[in-house]
């Protein structure tokens, strides 16, 4: 069954739930008033036949008083479809003392159950197939009881407008449920129109793989111009994504092809002319190179999912930033670069101390990857209020305004040529160094900024919170660290 189906059904059901309960509401007020109705005829009726009938006691001395009844005309007193019974008490029998001329040959009581009852009473009675509705009334006299006033109608009338009611009722029920499938099954058709083209779309994606659809919403904005919304951006971030991994497969393809190759072409060398250094140092080479990225492929894929926990504990930031300046120095050994430590405080953290490290060597190998010889590369660290800040600098090449957005983002790596520019010759990258660099940040609930302006350089700056306890909490490491300092200086 499809959801427009149930929703039809739903919305038809409802209707007809409310169309019963409505019925069955109006049917039971209408029975009501007409028998109300009926009961109050009855009622004046029988009042007005008791209020003028008299009772008169005769009889010899000594012998028992013989009650005659001194009643009116009960045709004068008859309401519009209402018959009159005046039963007499007098005696071992209740006795007919008069009767209105409709039901005079009737020589029965309309409700012999309720004669000698000194309680108004009502009740439907059946006589000779026909439903009648009779009220019985007690007469008095000096406080005796000494006749009953039943007054009779039929129920035919209530029994005929019910009928009509129910018949008419029943008609409009079933022309409103009739209007309710056919205005549903309109209503659903434009409801779910916009679902209607989402799996459209979705369908010719899985046909085509066209990833630019998108659907055009001129409604309202309401859920389901939000859902429109939802999909077109969804669609425009997988296309990014696509777009972005098709890049990165032909990226990694190519940068696994060099080590790959050059390794190859080694092997063929030892195998022709047998081992000699120079093979096996760039044989190992690129088997670390390609080493790290797996592993950096594997750190992302893991965070993904959250299958990587960091462990944090107190942390000497200061410790750390100088390892890493003095690993920084074995990198540009090569190059005519030099990587300052200009401002250094000792500062304690909440950290884990390999990712920290990763972090900063990752930030230094940017910059120096991306600064041409002849450039610097500065370092500090410094102390905020509760902020421990560090700042990489670089007078490299800078980054695009266009490009700041997408540093961060895996996979994206900046134009080749332009790192041709810089002279260093290197253009190895797998572009996940600074997305690396974006996961450890906000692992350490740390923040991180970059201002760059091209040509003229780049600033990346990590602010990480400083941990509660002070920053000389555990004083030796401090004190080894700026020694170090001193010495390096």
């Amino acid at each position: 069954m499809t959801f427009r189906t149930k929703l039809i059904l739903w919305y038809s059901g409802l209707l007809v739930i409310v169309i019963v309960i409505f019925g069955v509401s109006v049917y039971s007020v209408m029975q009501r008033t007409l028998v109300d109705s009926i009961d109050r005829a009855l009622w004046d009726t029988a009042n007005l036949v008791t209020n003028s009938s008299r009772v008169r006691l005769i009889g010899e001395f000594g012998a028992p008083n013989q009650r005659v009844f001194s009643l009116p005309q009960l045709d004068l007193f008859r309401a519009s479809g209402v018959e009159v019974q005046v039963w007499s008490l007098d005696g071992p029998a209740p006795r007919l003392e008069a009767a209105s001329i409709n039901i005079r040959e009737l020589d029965l009581p309309l409700n012999d159950a309720a004669l000698g009852s000194e309680q108004p009473a009502y009740a439907n009675v059946v006589m000779n197939g026909r439903e009648m509705r009779v009220l019985t009334t007690p007469m008095f006299a000096r406080g005796e009881l000494l006749a009953n006033v039943q007054a009779v109608a039929l129920l035919s009338t209530v029994n005929e407008a019910r009928e009509n009611l129910l018949l008419v009722m029943s008609g409009a029920g079933l022309l409103a449920v009739g209007a309710s499938v056919l205005v549903g099954m309109w209503l659903s058709r434009r409801a779910l129109r916009p679902i209607t083209g989402i799996t459209a779309a979705a369908a010719s994606i899985a046909r085509t793989d066209d990833l630019s659809t998108r659907l055009n919403w001129t409604g309202p904005a309401d859920e389901l111009g939000n859902l429109v919304s939802v999909f077109n951006g969804m669609m425009a971030r997988l296309q990014d994504l696509f777009s972005v991994q098709q890049r990165f497969v032909a990226d990694v393809s190519h940068e696994l092809r060099t080590p790959l190759t050059a390794i190859r072409g080694n092997l063929d060398l030892v195998k022709r002319y047998g081992m000699d250094d120079l093979s096996l140092e760039a044989i190992e080479s690129e088997t670390d190179r390609m080493a790290r990225m797996v592993n950096d492929l594997l750190l992302l894929a893991r965070a993904d999912y959250g299958g990587l926990t960091l462990d944090l504990e107190p942390l000497d930031l200061d410790t750390v930033v100088l390892e890493a300046h003095q690993q920084a120095q074995v990198l540009v050994k090569d190059r005519d670069l030099m990587v300052i430590l200009r401002q250094f405080e000792p500062v304690r953290i909440r950290g884990n101390a390999d990712r920290v490290k990763q972090l900063l060597l990752n930030l230094l190998s940017n910059a120096i990857k991306f600064t041409p010889d002849g450039g610097r590369i500065t370092l500090d660290l410094y102390r905020d209020h509760d902020t421990a800040v560090l700042e990489v600098s670089d007078t490299g090449i800078g980054i695009a305004a266009e490009d700041l957005k997408h540093i961060f983002e895996r996979f994206w790596q900046a134009d080749s040529s332009r790192v041709r520019a810089t002279g260093t010759g290197s253009t190895e990258s797998s572009g996940l160094g600074l997305s690396i660099v974006k996961w450890i940040v906000e692992a350490h609930g740390a923040t991180i900024s970059v201002e760059s302006e091209p040509d003229k350089g780049t600033t990346f700056t990590v602010r990480f919170p400083v941990l509660a306890e002070g920053p000389h909490a555990g004083g030796g490491p401090h004190i080894d660290a700026q020694s170090r300092l001193n010495r390096l200086r």
